[in-house]
C-alpha cells in the first residue's frame, strides 16, 4: 500500500508538472534510425531519444507526426525504456500520422542516448517524411518538475523504388596513386563521435571516420564488427572517410586497411564501445532507522551495470556539494535538525547515470536555557554578559546577529559538569540592536534548535543624568549650539521688528545676552568642577576637558561679536 500511495504521488506530480512547467534549457528530443533511405516494403526502426545533457530527469512526453502516405506505423517497443511506468501508453494514429506517449521514472536519469520507445514503421509510399514533434516536454528530477526541454530537432527519411543505401556511406577520391617499394603503412583512423577507442561512450547516432591516405594508395577496405582481429579484404576503392549508422550497444571494431602497386597493408583495428544503458535502479537504506537525533547517519546502497561497469557513486545533501565515492556505504558529515534530503547517483563507465533520493530527519536535542543576558551596553566598550544552563559539559555555540539576522561575531564556550554556562564577550558593538542566538552541541556533534535572547541595545555612553534623561557628548554639544543659535537669531529679529524703540532695546539686549552667556559659562564650569571630583579614566577626561573648553572658548568669542554688533546697530 505505501508503494502504491508512492507510485501515485509521483504519477500526480508528473502530470502537474507536464501541464504547466516552466521551459529551462538543457535536454533534446530527437527520432533516431537505422538510415536515411529505404524502399517500398522496407521496416524503418525509429528511436525516440532524449539526450539529458547532463541534468536528472524523470518525465517526459511527446507527440511524433510522421507522413501517413509514406508511412505505416506498425508497432511499439518499450521493454528497453528508461521509463518504468506510463501515465499514458504509447499510441499509434495512422490516419493522423502521430504517435504520442507520456512515460516517467521513479528515479532521476541522466544520460546522451535515453531510449524511451522503439516504433516500427513500413514504408508503403514513395517520397520524404518528416519526424517532427508538434509538442513536448521533459521534466527535471529536481522536486520542482522543471521542464528543461530545449530542442526537438526533425529528422527526414526518403522512400525510393531502388534498394537502399548500406549501413554505410563513401565519398570516392579520383587520383592517379605513384607507385611504392613497401606495402602502405597503418592508417590511422580518427572517430569524432568517438576520439578515445579505450574509452566507452554513452552516445549513439551516425559517425564518420576518417584516416589520411598516402599518395601510393589505390584501393582501401574497411569492416565494421565485433570481430577485434578481423581484416578485411575487398577493395571499395579510394576513399579518405566513411559514415556510418548508429551502432546498438556492445563493443565493435572498424577495420581499415590500404592497397598500393605492392600489396596490402596491416590492418588497424579502431575500438568503439557503445553504452547507452543505465545502471540498475536502487535504493537508498539507512543502517539505523532515518528519523533519530544521531547527525551522522549511515546509509547503503548497491547497483549494477551490466555493459560498460559502473565507476562510481555520488552524495548530494540537500542542495550541497557533491561528494564522489567507490564505497557502497556512506556516513554523513554531522547534519543540523530537521529534515533533509539525500541523493545518491550511480554513473557508470560510459556517463550514464541513475539517481536515487531518500527523505531522512534529525532530531534536536535538548535546547540550552538563558537565565540573563546584559540589555544595555555602551557604543564600543563590549563587556556583554551572557550565562545560562545546558547540557553537561556540552559545547555552546553563540552567535551575536543584528536585526536584520547577519551573523556580527561568533563564539564558542562549554557548559560544566553541571550544565551552567557563562560568557563574556568584549568585542565592540556599532550602535543598534542586536540578540545572541544560542546553540548547543553534545560530543556527538548534535545540536539544538537555536535559542534567542532578549534584544540587546547597544548606546552612546552619556557624560551626565538630568532628571533621569542621559545626556552624551553629542547631545550636549547640539544643546549648546541651538542655544546659541536661538539667542542670536531672537535677539537680531527682536531688534528688526522694533526700529522705533532700537536705543533702549539694544541696552535690553546686551544686558541680557551678556547674562544668558554668563549663566551657560557658569554652568560649564560646574560640569568640568564635578568631574575633578569622580573617578574618570585619565584619557576620558582630557577629552571632555577639551572638548568643554573648546565650547566655553567659543562662548566668548560669540558673547563679544553678539554684544559689539548690537552696539554697532545702536550707533548706526
Amino acid at each position: 500500500m505505501k508503494k502504491f500511495f508512492k507510485e501515485l504521488s509521483i504519477i500526480f506530480s508528473i502530470v502537474v508538472i507536464l501541464g504547466f512547467a516552466n521551459i529551462v534549457h538543457g535536454a533534446t528530443l530527437s527520432v533516431n534510425v537505422s538510415q536515411d533511405t529505404f524502399k517500398i516494403g522496407d521496416e524503418v526502426d525509429a528511436d525516440i531519444k532524449i539526450n539529458s545533457e547532463e541534468i536528472g530527469i524523470n518525465a517526459a512526453q511527446a507527440t511524433i507526426k510522421f507522413s501517413p502516405a509514406i508511412l505505416e506505423a506498425v508497432s511499439i517497443d518499450k521493454t528497453s525504456s528508461v521509463f518504468n511506468f506510463w501515465i499514458q501508453d504509447p499510441k499509434i494514429d495512422n490516419a493522423a500520422g502521430e504517435v504520442t506517449f507520456i512515460g516517467g521514472a521513479s528515479s532521476g536519469l541522466i544520460g546522451k542516448s535515453l531510449q524511451v520507445i522503439r516504433v516500427v514503421f513500413k514504408a508503403k509510399g514513395l517520397g520524404q517524411s518528416d519526424f517532427v514533434f508538434s509538442d513536448g516536454a521533459i521534466t527535471a528530477s529536481d522536486g520542482s518538475g522543471t521542464n528543461v526541454l530545449s530542442a526537438m530537432p526533425k529528422t527526414t527519411i526518403t522512400v525510393g523504388e531502388a534498394t537502399a543505401a548500406g549501413a554505410s556511406k563513401v565519398n570516392l577520391v579520383q587520383r592517379t596513386p605513384i607507385s611504392s617499394d613497401t606495402v602502405p603503412e597503418k592508417p590511422t583512423i580518427k572517430v569524432s563521435l568517438y576520439p578515445d577507442s579505450t574509452k566507452w561512450y554513452n552516445s549513439s547516432s551516425k559517425f564518420s571516420a576518417s584516416w589520411q591516405l598516402p599518395t601510393d594508395v589505390s584501393a582501401v577496405s574497411t569492416a565494421l564488427n565485433k570481430n577485434p582481429t578481423f581484416t578485411p579484404a575487398t577493395s571499395e576503392g579510394i576513399f579518405d572517410n566513411e559514415t556510418f549508422s548508429a551502432l546498438s550497444d556492445g563493443v565493435w571494431y572498424l577495420h581499415v586497411r590500404f592497397y598500393n602497386n605492392v600489396g596490402w597493408s596491416e590492418t588497424a583495428h579502431y575500438r568503439l564501445a557503445v553504452d547507452t544503458v543505465l545502471p540498475a535502479v536502487f535504493e537508498i537504506k539507512f543502517t539505523n532507522d532515518s528519523t533519530s537525533d544521531n547527525p551522522t547517519p549511515e546509509i547503503t546502497y548497491k547497483t549494477n551495470d551490466q555493459l560498460s561497469g559502473i565507476d562510481h557513486y555520488y552524495v548530494q545533501i540537500d542542495q550541497g556539494n557533491t561528494v564522489n565515492t567507490n564505497s557502497k556505504t556512506y556516513i554523513l558529515p554531522a547534519q543540523t535538525p530537521g529534515k533533509h534530503v539525500i541523493k545518491v547517483g550511480a554513473q557508470d563507465k560510459a556517463g550514464n547515470k541513475v539517481e536515487s533520493t531518500a527523505s531522512f530527519e534529525i532530531l534536536p536535542i535538548k535546547s540550552p536555557k538563558i537565565f540573563s543576558v546584559s540589555t544595555s551596553v555602551y557604543v564600543g566598550e563590549g563587556g556583554l554578559v551572557i550565562n545560562g544552563t545546558s547540557i553537561a559539559k556540552s559545547s555552546i555555540i553563540l552567535n551575536v546577529r543584528d536585526q536584520k539576522d547577519n551573523l556580527i561575531y561568533n563564539f564558542i564556550t562549554s557548559a560544566d559538569d553541571t550544565g551552567n554556562w557563562a560568557m563574556k564577550i568584549d568585542s565592540p558593538l556599532k550602535k543598534g540592536d542586536y540578540y545572541i542566538e544560542v546553540i548547543v552541541k553534545d560530543g556527538r556533534g548534535a545540536s539544538s534548535f537555536p535559542v534567542k535572547s532578549d534584544l540587546i541595545k547597544v548606546q552612546e555612553r552619556p557624560i551626565m543624568i538630568l532628571w533621569g534623561l542621559s545626556i552624551t557628548y553629542l547631545e550636549l554639544i547640539i544643546f549648546l549650539v541651538v542655544i546659541s543659535v536661538v539667542g542670536f537669531t531672537s535677539g537680531w529679529y527682536f531688534n528688526k521688528l522694533t526700529g522705533s524703540q532700537r536705543d533702549r532695546k539694544i541696552l535690553i539686549s546686551q544686558r541680557d545676552v551678556a547674562a544668558s552667556f554668563n549663566v551657560i559659562k557658569k554652568d560649564i564650569g560646574k560640569i568640568l568642577k564635578s568631574w575633578d571630583d569622580k573617578t574618570i579614566e585619565e584619557h576620558e577626561l582630557t577629552e571632555i576637558e577639551f572638548i568643554l573648553k573648546g565650547i566655553n572658548d567659543k562662548i566668548e568669542k560669540l558673547q563679544k561679536y553678539i554684544v559689539m554688533g548690537i552696539k554697532d546697530i545702536g550707533h548706526k
